[in-house]
């Protein structure tokens, strides 16, 4: 049994890529979701191949893409000659379009940014806030901030440097 639960989190973990992939590849929902529980199927009866995979996420994107291939083949032996893998190949168009599901979760993912960012500036003064968004952001060199905030350059580079260093001691933890 554990062998399928292992399955079934890897499905939950790699459904979205795998999904957003197959649109991207030009395929409808329907093809999309198909293929990839082929895909999965295949895992299921292939169980003892699971343990010999070294990079898990290529070898479903690998075998997602290579059922896609077969499928667009099997299409069009209902309708022309035979067509070799590569001719098939080059014909799946690969659409850089984001898709609904792409926009809300990168929706999301700003959003939670946003968040955190905010989070970890609040915990500044109003001038180190001012000082970070103008030489960060605005990218205006320190003497420029310090015409603008009627400081010497000296006590500019020493806000940046308090502000950094209070940033570095509150900030979020990085995930890739």
């Amino acid at each position: 049994m554990i062998h399928f639960q292992h399955i079934a989190s890897t499905y939950n973990e790699y459904y979205e890529t795998l999904y957003s992939y197959a649109l991207h590849m030009g395929f409808d929902e329907q093809t999309a979701m198909d293929a990839i529980h082929d895909v999965f199927y295949k895992l299921c009866t292939h169980h003892s191949s699971l343990s010999e995979i070294n990079n898990l996420k290529f070898y479903l994107i690998r075998s997602l893409k290579n059922r896609l291939i077969d499928i667009k083949r099997n299409d069009r032996e209902s309708a022309v000659p035979v067509s070799s893998q590569d001719e098939i190949q080059k014909t799946l168009p690969f659409q850089l379009q984001v898709t609904v599901e792409d926009k809300l979760i990168m929706k999301e993912d700003a959003e939670e940014i946003c968040r955190k960012v905010e989070a970890v500036l609040s915990r500044l003064t109003d001038h180190q806030r001012e000082i970070v968004y103008m030489r960060y952001i605005k990218e205006q060199s320190y003497e420029e901030i310090a015409e603008i905030m009627q400081i010497s350059i000296a006590s500019c580079r020493n806000l940046i440097s308090k502000s950094l260093t209070k940033l570095k001691e509150s900030s979020l933890p990085v995930s890739y």
